[in-house]
């Protein structure tokens, strides 16, 4: 069975879904029509035909380059479907629709109907004078990193927290047990969807959040996608499923919570571009090993100022970033496994970065900057050109080996910065391209050597 190992050893397999019209199509322009607030101001002028889909494309050319092995959710339902009989075809609709009586007939189900809803775009009723909405609009990001991630000891099927994604990972399930190849070599170890729990707090695990740091340890945030009840359930199904008991640590790291941005996963904030080396946002992470780390406290003083502003003119507060969201970001709860494979808390760490390099999994000078690095204490320029950098999607770089990544273009400063640490970076246009996630969301490794 395909496993992963780590974040920057040699990547042989991994899966992407071009579901990229929905970055420009079918949505409604008004406020409450999707649960992301952010998605207005997103390029509605770009033009999917004239560049866009060419664009998002390059992602697969710059994998096979490199000769990893691709293969792509919505192509690989297309031909089960196509191949599918009559009764194959019921059952995936059971699996979709339930008994909801707005459904598609075994005779028309098309790819579309999994990924965009039924029907796929708005349609007019003209018998009834009516417009016709899908039946639930399925978002179709192509941001497969997020519905399901693979382990050392195989792949989770996420559990989304965002009501827009919830039938995300039903899809790259089906895709999962229909493609031949698939079917053989992954190994699902938890489907996190099929969890009850009389718990107020959804269990809720999402692959962004998911970093797997080398052959015994895994990462997760918590934050505002994966919960800390859905960090508990995972670590103790994965701790289950390691029979020989290789797995060492599940550490939780805290994270940024909303408002902060609707997009906060653990890989916006830190990834690994060579083995022992960090790309990591400053700011978000404190430190008692790396005395020169850019501080925190300087992001938080400008939130402190920003709400002060706010306040000051008599502006509306409510969806203006405290720094209490960022006071916790970055700290690390480290959890071993039980007698019953329960997760046991040992120990704090600050940050992730001194667990890390406390543990001799990453050098002390082994830290990568969004932004680069500053040039003075309390640098604002920096902590404002960083920010820049990490919205545009610094941070959310693919690792294709030790030593190479894919990297969003636009991330000038960044790209600088990891040249000059030795890192060869293949730089994907972006012009067209989403602002929400990057090649590290966009790629869910299958089979991955250790660093």
């Amino acid at each position: 069975m395909w496993t992963v190992s780590s974040e920057s050893g040699t990547l042989h397999a991994v899966l992407i879904q071009d579901t990229t019209r929905n970055f420009w199509e079918n949505k409604l322009p008004f406020a409450g029509t999707e649960s992301n607030l952010q998605y207005l101001p997103r390029c509605p002028h770009a033009d999917y035909d004239a560049g866009g889909h060419l664009q998002w494309l390059k992602l697969e050319q710059f994998l096979k380059e490199e000769g990893v092995q691709v293969f792509e959710v919505t192509s690989i339902l297309r031909k089960a479907i196509d191949r599918a009989s009559e009764t194959e075809r019921r059952n995936i609709i059971r699996q979709f629709w339930a008994e909801n009586s707005h459904a598609p007939s075994a005779g028309e189900l098309k790819v579309e109907h999994l990924t965009d809803g039924y029907p796929p775009t708005p349609l007019y009723d003209q018998a009834n004078d009516q417009v016709i909405l899908p039946d639930f609009k399925r978002v179709s990001w192509t941001y497969t990193r997020d519905t399901s991630f693979t382990t050392q000891l195989g792949t989770v099927i996420c559990n989304m927290r965002r009501y827009s994604r919830l039938m995300e990972p039903k899809v790259v399930k089906l895709a999962y047990e229909s493609d031949p190849v698939l079917k053989e070599n992954i190994r699902i170890i938890w489907d996190a969807n099929g969890l009850t729990l009389a718990n107020t707090e959804p269990p809720n695990i999402e692959g962004g959040d998911a970093e797997i740091i080398d052959e015994e340890t895994i990462a997760v945030g918590v934050g505002q996608r994966s919960t800390f009840t859905g960090f508990s359930e995972f670590a103790k199904k994965i701790f289950a499923a390691d029979s020989n008991k290789k797995l060492k640590y599940v550490c939780a790291v805290y994270i940024a919570d909303y408002p902060a941005v609707d997009y906060m996963h653990l890989d916006v904030i830190i990834n690994f571009p060579a083995n022992r080396k960090a790309l990591i946002m400053p700011y978000c992470f404190e430190s008692e090993i790396v005395k020169d780390i850019p501080p925190k406290k300087l992001l938080l003083k400008l939130l402190a100022a920003t709400r002060a502003q706010s306040e000051r003119d008599s502006r509306p507060m409510q969806d203006v970033v405290a720094p209490s969201a960022f006071a916790k970001a970055g700290q690390c709860y480290v959890y071993l496994r039980g007698e019953r494979n329960e997760p046991v808390l040992q120990r704090r760490e600050v940050s992730l970065i001194d667990f890390l390099i406390k543990e001799d999994k990453l050098d002390k000078d082994g830290l990568i900057y969004v932004g680069g690095e500053t040039k003075q204490n309390n640098d604002i320029d920096h902590l404002m050109l960083a920010l820049m950098e990490q919205a545009r999607g610094a941070t959310n770089i693919v690792t294709i080996k030790s030593g190479t990544i894919i990297s969003y273009a636009r991330t000038t400063a960044t790209i600088e910065a990891l040249q000059q640490n030795g890192i060869r970076v293949k730089k994907w246009d972006d012009s067209y391209l989403d602002m929400l996630g990057g090649p590290h969301c966009s790629t869910a490794p299958l089979s991955r050597d250790p660093n």
